[in-house]
């Protein structure tokens, strides 16, 4: 999140909010795609069954490509649509082509009873994209509200679970770099 607003041609626009992934998931996404690298050089070595290695090398590199290429590690939400920023791509979704805001469901990993449900989702028709998979502090929600701007009410913005006034903001536990301007 970054603070303050921008002047674009004159007027007053609201800064584009930052929402970050969790760490926890991020390492989870990568360390499966290790594991199964793993398995799939193990059975090739071992001299395992040749189907058995091509599979786990062709899930290994699916796998590898939705966490290269898919798995958000930040969005940015501005006015005109919000931008996925995996570790290889960045991907733009504009509002217009974006059906609803929605919540993840609370990942099995997730213990903190301050965060009744995951991090924002965007469907478009029968797709579901992740934006972040962690619910962001409650002053991240406000700042997401005001850059979002008229976008949000059709989006369902205001239906979504809220997050509490003591949810902590997701760049918390990333280094300095990663706070807004305002908390430097």
């Amino acid at each position: 999140m970054t603070g303050g607003d921008q002047a674009v041609n004159g007027s007053q626009v609201p800064a584009p909010t930052v929402l970050h992934s969790s760490l926890t998931g991020i390492g989870f996404s990568f360390a499966g795609v290790v594991v199964l690298v793993a398995l799939a050089v193990f059975s090739a070595v071992s001299g395992g069954s040749i189907t058995v290695t091509l599979s786990l090398s062709i899930v290994a590199a699916l796998g590898g490509g939705v966490v290269l290429f898919d798995m958000p590690i930040s969005s940015s939400f501005d006015a005109d649509g919000v931008t996925r920023h995996a570790l290889f791509r960045n991907q733009r979704l504009d509002w217009d082509d974006v059906d609803r805001l929605s919540r993840s469901r609370k990942g099995m990993f997730r213990s903190s009873k301050m965060a009744p449900t995951g991090g924002l989702i965007a469907v478009r028709e029968r797709r579901n994209y992740t934006l972040v998979d962690r619910m962001e502090g409650h002053a991240e929600f406000v700042q997401l509200r005001t850059s979002v701007g008229e976008s949000g009410e059709r989006l369902g913005l205001g239906r979504i679970a809220e997050p509490a006034l003591d949810q902590p903001p997701t760049w918390l536990h990333r280094r300095a770099k990663w706070a807004p301007d305002t908390k430097r």
